[in-house]
């Protein structure tokens, strides 16, 4: 199936910031919402879905702080976790279009830091998930670090001299980590600016990404939503966290209206290379020919939401999965804040549902994005 994109100039005008909803919200994704943050451990909500022409609509539902009743906006800066992973990743191949990078090199190429006696892994790996490096550690209570970290080094000095989980490629195991050895690669592949300096002048900059900025916990930041976390059922405060650790895995704040931005821009041949674009959106695959459910960074297809005890036998979520099969997607999980980012590739469609919330299980980011994009994508609806 040959896709055709809009130019990024095109996509420059069509998605310049507004906080007007150029539709109305349909009144069944309407409920939907309202539904969700009325639960009393759900204090906000937003969304927004987006297609080539730009925003559709975008809106708040909730509260971005619940001690001064401050009602969530569009506007809102939230956590978005993981999905930093495909933000990074659009970094990471505008250095490949440039010719700097290397995938399938080993990353000492690029950081002289990295343990030169583990066994030889590649970028293509560990933005893969199948590099065999850990996650976070089990007691170690890393998820709520609030020490600031100076630099991307310091944030390796955390895992590089730990043991790999496997071989390089024999396996895969989800890593966070991971893609802090991404953004060393990226600084030594670049030779001249640090990741913060690439991010803002090959993403957010030439994609027009106002609203999504690093997480930097101690500057104030307009329209930064207050975070919130459930414990033993009760909606609390969040305790401080400091992301600087972690950046390009987890560390950005963004309204859900530039993630969709950037995630329709990935499909703009002026931004990256159609050959970029197929090696980013097709699945990695282990030594042995066994398909992995990620690409560089994104997850592919829903095959990995499939087989969750949760949606397995949930006969309407999984029509929905099956009728989107171009689907590309990435999750989020954050301390006070919950994400689900949904692209249809084939329709030039996507959504953003955060919650300024972690530990709630009452509202299900990704349901709410993927019933959401499928009521879009059903005909005669645009």
């Amino acid at each position: 199936m040959k896709l055709t994109f809009p130019t990024l100039s095109l996509l420059a005008l069509a998605f310049s910031p507004t906080w007007a909803a150029t539709q109305p919200v349909p009144t069944k994704i309407d409920t939907l919402f309202t539904t969700a943050v009325s639960s009393p451990t759900v204090p906000g909500i937003s969304v927004a879905l987006a297609d080539s022409h730009g925003i559709v609509w975008a809106k708040g539902y909730g509260y971005a702080d619940v001690e001064n009743q401050l009602p969530m906006t569009a506007q809102h800066k939230l956590r978005i976790g993981s999905v930093a992973k495909v933000i990074t990743a659009a970094g990471l191949m505008r250095l490949y279009d440039q010719g700097k990078v290397d995938l399938n090199a080993p990353v000492t190429q690029y950081v002289p830091a990295w343990p030169t006696d583990k066994a030889p892994m590649t970028l293509k790996q560990v933005t893969s998930h199948t590099a065999g490096i850990r996650h976070y550690k089990k007691g170690a209570n890393e998820f709520l670090f609030n020490t600031p970290f100076a630099d991307v080094n310091a944030g390796l000095a955390l895992f590089k001299d730990d043991p790999l989980l496997f071989a390089p490629g024999s396996d895969f195991s989800y890593s966070t980590f991971g893609w802090t050895l991404v953004s060393a690669a990226m600084e030594g592949a670049d030779g001249q600016r640090d990741f913060r300096q690439i991010m803002q002048q090959e993403v957010f900059a030439p994609l027009k990404l106002n609203d999504m900025v690093f997480d930097d916990q101690y500057p104030l930041i307009a329209h930064r939503a207050r975070p919130y976390s459930v414990h033993d059922g009760v909606l609390q405060n969040s305790p401080q966290t400091d992301h600087s650790y972690k950046w390009a895995g987890g560390g950005f704040i963004a309204t859900p209206s530039d993630v969709d931005r950037f995630a329709l821009a990935q499909l703009d041949s002026d931004y990256l290379k159609p050959s970029t674009q197929a090696l980013m959106f097709s699945k990695a695959h282990l030594n042995g020919g066994t398909p992995v459910n990620f690409g560089i960074g994104w997850m592919i297809g829903f095959d990995g939401y499939r087989q969750r005890p949760k949606y397995r036998d949930d006969a309407a979520t999984l029509k929905m999965m099956d009728d989107m099969p171009q689907a590309v997607m990435h999750s989020g999980g954050s301390m006070g804040g919950i994400t689900m980012t949904i692209m249809c590739r084939e329709h030039q469609r996507a959504i953003t549902v955060v919650k300024n919330v972690d530990g709630d299980d009452s509202a299900d980011v990704f349901k709410l994005a993927l019933t959401t994009l499928h009521f879009y994508h059903q005909e005669g609806q645009h």
